[in-house]
């Protein structure tokens, strides 16, 4: 295994380690799930994220984060929107529409997640290993992993924790396919950010 994948691991089960132990042991995650804009674990888990998709890959292999594609076609645009509207529109979770502080935590979120899950593990993945299918299905997983580190997921029952890694894996697959396909990092945060708003409440 190559020295990038070692490292991409080794962040990976950091924060896996360190979320659980705050959002479940601790208890903070409970106040996280419900988007509480006070709650400390929403912002850290976060900007933990962020740093280490930016600062990883810029000391060990000198890669920016212009690298990872912030140009946007119009027929991207609308793929994007459609993919989003559609989650949005099955999602019984997510963030008020119509609060605008809820819209900025939503693009918070879901730039980060977007940055390290797919700007960084995806990408460094697909460097190291032969094509692009397995980086992606690896990197989904691991997304979908992490969410049993969100207090609502662990409280369920074990069948339950199993389908919902299943579910969130598959759920981000469009994203890591988007950013392939298009070479550009706003179509998979286009894609979360749409997915994440209960449009219900709009009415």
């Amino acid at each position: 295994m190559k020295k990038d994948v070692l490292i991409a691991l080794s962040t990976y089960i950091f924060l896996f380690i360190v979320t659980f132990i705050l959002s479940i042991g601790f208890g903070l995650g409970e106040a996280e799930s419900t988007h509480d804009p006070n709650s400390l674990l929403l912002y850290g888990r976060r900007i933990l994220m962020i740093i280490f998709a930016i600062a990883v890959p810029w000391f060990t292999r000198k890669h920016p984060p212009s690298a990872l594609g912030w140009k946007l076609s119009v027929k991207w645009i609308f793929i994007s929107l459609a993919v989003g509207l559609f989650m949005g529109s099955t999602n019984p979770g997510g963030f008020n529409p119509k609060d605008p502080l809820a819209i900025l935590l939503a693009l918070f979120h879901t730039f980060s997640t977007e940055l390290y899950f797919r700007g960084y593990l995806f990408t460094t993945f697909e460097r190291s290993m032969k094509g692009w299918w397995v980086p992606l299905l690896l990197s989904s997983f691991l997304y979908g992993l992490f969410y049993l580190t969100v207090w609502p997921i662990w409280a369920r029952p074990p069948l339950a924790k199993m389908i919902f890694v299943v579910l969130f894996t598959l759920v981000a697959m469009p994203f890591g396919y988007g950013y392939k396909k298009s070479g550009s990092f706003f179509v998979p945060w286009m894609m979360h950010f749409f997915g994440v708003l209960k449009y219900p409440m709009l009415f």
